[in-house]
């Protein structure tokens, strides 16, 4: 060991464009004093410390700093000292692939898109990524709800369209409300959410076997945004109760976007255990403000994990895995509600709104 660090010293000292250069973090609060000018410095008003080599990550706020690791984020407190401290926090390991999310993040978008507008077997709408085709398209609408359903070539794709008929918004306001939730003692759910997979979701599964009986076996990726996001987990588990084999096909992990919180803390803890660590992550965009709805103190709790983004940019250095809680402080739940609904409608720098993104 000894030996090792001597010789990796050597090596910064005989060829030190090795190591690494400081790297503002992010998720600073003090970005002024974050390696500037190119510099190595990493400040705040008492002190200045010089971020480099194994630790280049600057995380500081006007009381402290920190040097962290590569992909290091920074804790609430670097961004508001009423916060509590500011602290590095390193890369947490995970299954959280952004390949594999933003390729859910494309159907996401498609599904905002109106059937007989291109989003059938031309592909051909504005939304839906041309590298990315689906055929066998099925545009399930039932009572305002909508899902995209359609074969990739390898896997059947289900994408849970959010908010946008009234039935929708509808269904949002029903959460003031829960419902009891058979498949757990104690679980409750929203009320909005559990009517719209009622409402939808056999017409979905009928969708999905009718795609498989000529695809058999084929993977199934499930994804939703908003509403859409909060019916997912829902809906895993009617796909579960109608058919244990084509529920067996639903590839995991499971990614969502700006997801509401969906049920009570029991539920929460019954989602966790019966999807298991890692299936689940809930991609959040900065201050989005859906998933803080519905608030804690009408008794929901977040499930899964969530993947918290700052407001642009894609790669390590611009997300934090939180910590499997699903309601980590140092994430989007330790911040301030924003009533500002871009970052609802845009995620991993693409705008998947209404059928009018940035292009994938």
């Amino acid at each position: 060991m000894l030996f090792s660090s001597i010789s990796n010293l050597f090596l910064l000292l005989l060829f030190p464009t090795l190591a690494a250069s400081c790297t503002c973090s992010p998720f600073s609060g003090n970005q002024g004093s974050c390696c500037p000018d190119n510099s190595s410095s990493c400040s705040h008003w008492g002190e200045t410390l010089s971020c480099a080599g194994e630790t280049p990550v600057c995380c500081n706020s006007n009381f402290a700093s920190n040097c962290c690791p590569e992909n290091s984020a920074c804790s609430q407190g670097c961004r508001d000292s009423l916060l509590g401290d500011c602290f590095c926090i390193p890369p947490r390991e995970s299954k959280y692939v952004e390949e594999d999310a933003l390729y859910s993040l494309a159907f996401v978008a498609a599904s905002q898109c109106e059937a007989g507008k291109g989003l059938n077997n031309t592909w051909s709408c504005t939304a839906c990524p041309q590298s990315w085709p689906l055929s066998e398209v099925n545009v399930v609408n039932h009572n305002g709800h909508q899902v995209l359903v359609g074969f990739d070539g390898m896997a059947i794709v289900a994408a849970f369209r959010g908010s946008l008929s009234p039935q929708d918004w509808w269904a949002d306001a029903e959460n003031v409300a829960f419902t009891d939730y058979p498949e757990c003692d104690g679980c409750k759910v929203g009320l909005g959410w559990y009517k719209a997979v009622e409402s939808v979701g056999d017409l979905v599964i009928s969708a999905i076997a009718d795609i498989d009986s000529r695809h058999p076996n084929s993977p199934i990726i499930l994804t939703g945004h908003s509403l859409g996001a909060a019916m997912a987990p829902l809906f895993v588990v009617a796909l579960e109760d109608y058919s244990a084999s084509l529920a067996s096909q639903i590839t995991f992990p499971i990614y969502t976007f700006g997801q509401p919180r969906v049920g009570n803390p029991e539920y929460a803890a019954w989602a966790n255990e019966r999807f298991g660590e890692g299936a689940w992550f809930r991609v959040v965009h900065h201050d989005d403000p859906v998933p803080h709805l519905p608030p804690p103190a009408l008794g929901y709790k977040h499930m899964a994990t969530e993947v918290w983004y700052v407001e642009t940019g894609t790669g390590e250095a611009n997300f934090m895995v939180c910590d499997g809680s699903g309601e980590d402080q140092e994430c989007s739940s330790g911040t301030l509600v924003s009533g500002d609904f871009t970052d609802h409608n845009e995620y991993l720098d693409h705008d998947i709104h209404q059928c009018n993104p940035s292009g994938f």
